[in-house]
């Protein structure tokens, strides 16, 4: 239990890092992050997307991101505590949700950087090497999905200690 305790932990971290870090650049309007939005629009859907517009959203969206990576800091400190309401938000379904969500936004902005200039090559190297992104936040869906079960099954299953203790005849 101490094990996936921590590797929650390490996997929080860098997810609360990636989504904090990108954040901090969207609210501040990073200009490759406007072009990849507005280039996203115009090749995957033809809409074309005036600058100010796209600049508006993503800030609106590095807000989001920024909230993200502070539930993400929550339910950490749930993890590390191991007891109380945050560890059991930690663990829950909407945690699920949350991190599912976290993996796809992942994903969609690593694979923005196809879809911006509509090309697969060499573009599919930037996906690849932002695969952190969105894999972090996939394996803490793992790890919680996992604790679920263990924790469904075990609670299903158990005998009382006593019972099990005591010898067949």
């Amino acid at each position: 239990m101490k094990r996936n305790r921590f590797m929650y932990t390490l996997l929080a971290v860098g997810a609360i890092g990636a989504f904090f870090g990108h954040g901090m650049w969207a609210i501040d309007g990073k200009e490759s992050f406007v072009k990849l939005f507005t280039g996203s629009f115009d090749h995957v859907l033809g809409v074309t997307i005036a600058t100010d517009t796209a600049t508006t959203w993503v800030k609106g969206i590095g807000w989001f991101d920024i909230a993200v990576s502070a539930v993400i800091a929550l339910m950490l400190v749930g993890n590390i505590r191991a007891k109380g309401r945050l560890y059991a938000f930690a663990y829950s379904p909407v945690a699920l949700g949350i991190f599912v969500w976290a993996a796809l936004w992942g994903f969609a902005t690593a694979a923005a950087r196809v879809t911006a200039v509509g090309e697969l090559m060499p573009e599919l190297w930037d996906v690849v090497e932002r695969a952190p992104n969105f894999m972090l936040p996939a394996a803490l869906v793992y790890l919680i999905r996992q604790h679920r079960l263990d924790h469904t099954r075990s609670a299903a299953t158990a005998e009382p200690i006593t019972a099990a203790a005591q010898p067949t005849q």
